[in-house]
């Protein structure tokens, strides 16, 4: 097994000082987008877009392997954000 370390970028790069033993190349693409994916449920984007990116290194310190997804969120409703409103299931469109 090899050892190999998780950069995370989401806004500001979060640099893996401890790193994972691991085997193989399949073991290490998911690992990266298991950690991609963690970071992308507590990610709270409002009317906003943002790249979150994990790089892999290995233990000689060359890039390997990138995983990265955009997140984009924006309000439905209003200005207000009121929530309020709801969906008319006849086809007609917001009320």
């Amino acid at each position: 097994m090899e050892r190999y370390f998780f950069d995370v970028e989401d806004g500001h790069l979060t640099m893996d000082d401890d790193g994972r033993d691991l085997a193989g190349a399949d073991a290490v693409a998911a690992a990266a987008m298991s950690t991609l994916l963690e970071i992308a449920r507590f990610e709270v984007v409002a009317n906003n877009e943002r790249e979150l990116s994990v790089t892999v290194w290995n233990e000689a310190g060359d890039p390997i392997y990138r995983a990265a997804v955009t997140v984009k969120a924006g309000w439905l409703v209003g200005a207000d954000r009121s929530l309020n409103t709801f969906r008319d299931h006849s086809g007609s469109g917001l009320q």
